[in-house]
């Protein structure tokens, strides 16, 4: 029982010293947070753009990061990918996680 106890004490730092957790936290976030306009907007290719697609009212989104600023979300829409004004246009799904910063 003591062999036991100390080979799983052993692959609990093993794991914790190689970033175990850090993983997932990873992997949530690369898989991006859901959402959904809530106004039909414009969808552009950077922060002041050229346009490359509409967004419309109640259609779903993943919303990939935000600037720093958090003005701006970065986000895969059905009609493209791209960067959107936040404030007004875009909603993320209750009880989800801030966007993560590019």
């Amino acid at each position: 029982m003591r062999a036991l106890a100390a080979k799983l004490t052993l692959a609990t730092v093993s794991v914790a010293l190689l970033g175990g957790p850090a993983h997932a936290q990873v992997g949530r976030d690369a898989a991006g947070v859901p959402g959904r306009f809530v106004a039909d907007t414009e969808i552009v290719a950077a922060p002041g753009g050229a346009v490359v697609g509409m967004g419309r009212n109640g259609q779903r989104v993943t919303i990939n990061c935000q600037a720093a600023d958090r003005n701006w979300w970065h986000l895969n829409a059905p009609e493209a990918a791209g960067w959107v004004w936040q404030p007004g246009q875009v909603l993320r799904e209750y009880g989800t996680p801030e966007p993560r910063i590019c």
